[in-house]
């Protein structure tokens, strides 16, 4: 179980906890999913929480950093994308109830182009109708 004050962390911060072995993308992961689930309810901050793909890519990230592989300052943090992105195998409802069920078999560009980086997208974020 990690500290809260870490999920306000600043990126370069993260990344030196990381390189020192002290946190974990998978615990940190973990850790904001957690507070989603605790919060979200309320908050209603998401449209898709993505907690399968979440842990997938914390696994990758933590092995690659454990291996000294740096894909650079995003490689292991969590993020949300605004639900206007397209992330394959999430809906992408562009904050209307026409596309509730709208599905895309590819990312974004700006979603892979954060994979490509190590970042870890965690879900979609609500947003108004067709932004």
């Amino acid at each position: 179980m990690i500290e809260k004050d870490i999920l306000f962390a600043p990126l370069g911060e993260l990344r030196n906890l990381f390189r020192r072995r002290k946190l974990s993308p998978v615990h940190l992961t973990e850790a904001y999913l957690e507070r989603i689930h605790e919060l979200d309810p309320k908050l209603r901050a998401f449209v898709t929480v993505m907690s399968e793909r979440a842990l997938r890519e914390a696994q990758q990230a933590e092995k690659e950093i454990t291996a000294g592989l740096d894909r650079g300052p995003l490689h292991g943090i969590p993020y949300a994308a605004k639900d206007l992105f397209a992330a394959r195998g999430a809906p992408t409802t562009w904050g209307a109830r026409p596309y509730a069920s709208q599905t895309f078999d590819h990312d974004a560009a700006v979603i892979r182009r954060l994979h490509d980086a190590g970042a870890i997208l965690i879900g979609k974020s609500a947003m108004t109708e067709l932004a």
